[in-house]
């Protein structure tokens, strides 16, 4: 048994590790920068794979993804060079925690791991007040609360998160 969830371990976090891989590709291309509604949508795209690949229950995770695709605020009026700058920042340190614990999953198998990866990864989501709309804000807030409660039911259970 032990080793079945090892090794659902290892490839999540090698599931993990290629899709940041992607998208520090992406944001390493020349002028990025400048397009600040091309970030926007990078941005959204790191932000729900991430939720993607968390294990919460379906329902849960489907009405988070779907509320924060509905509520995503594409609007880049009066964006500067420097938003851009600040945006593709948020995104490299999200990729640089998730990356660092999926790395220490890959190669310390234990049963506690995965949610341990996946605590990492709700508090590293690049996900910043601005970026959603002001009146779905508490809706949002609340379904990221409900992922952390049934964090903590499940640490009840024998589970420890630490991040």
């Amino acid at each position: 048994m032990l080793e079945a969830i090892g090794c659902e371990d290892s490839r999540k976090s090698e599931s993990l590790l290629g899709l940041l891989g992607y998208y520090e590709a992406i944001l390493d291309r020349k002028g990025l920068v400048a397009r600040i509604g091309e970030i926007r949508s990078l941005k959204l795209g790191l932000t729900l794979d991430l939720l993607k690949m968390v294990n919460i229950a379906e329902d849960l995770k489907a009405n988070l993804i779907s509320s924060v695709l509905s509520s995503w605020e594409m609007n880049s009026n009066d964006k500067m060079l420097v938003h851009g700058e600040e945006e593709i920042k948020t995104m490299r340190s999200s990729i640089a925690a998730v990356r660092e614990k999926a790395q220490m999953v890959l190669h310390n198998c234990s049963p506690s791991n995965s949610m341990q990866l996946d605590v990492t990864v709700m508090f590293a989501l690049p996900l910043m007040p601005h970026d959603l709309k002001k009146d779905d804000m508490p809706k949002i807030f609340d379904l990221l609360n409900q992922v952390m409660v049934d964090f903590s039911a499940r640490k009840g259970q024998g589970f420890a998160p630490c991040v």
